[in-house]
């Protein structure tokens, strides 16, 4: 993997929501994300890091600290 999941969720989390996150706290729902903007961010971080991007932890625990875990899980199941 080229690219640093944290990173890339951390990026395109804040770019999806257009917000500054700094905590790994932030809920995508309270920051004003909705299920559209949920699919759309899971098709970005899955181009980037080449992953099936585990969307039902967004609405699970949509915290950004969750969907990191969540997404360097994948990574490392899938070799990356």
């Amino acid at each position: 993997m080229s690219e640093d999941a944290s990173s890339v969720v951390v990026e395109e989390w804040s770019s999806a929501l257009g917000v500054v996150t700094s905590s790994t706290d932030d809920d995508f729902f309270e920051l004003g994300g909705d299920s559209l903007l949920a699919v759309e961010l899971a098709h970005r971080v899955e181009g980037r890091l080449q992953i099936e991007f585990p969307i039902d932890v967004m609405f699970l625990d949509g915290t950004l600290g969750a969907v990191v875990e969540a997404c360097k899980k994948r990574c490392a199941e899938n070799g990356l």
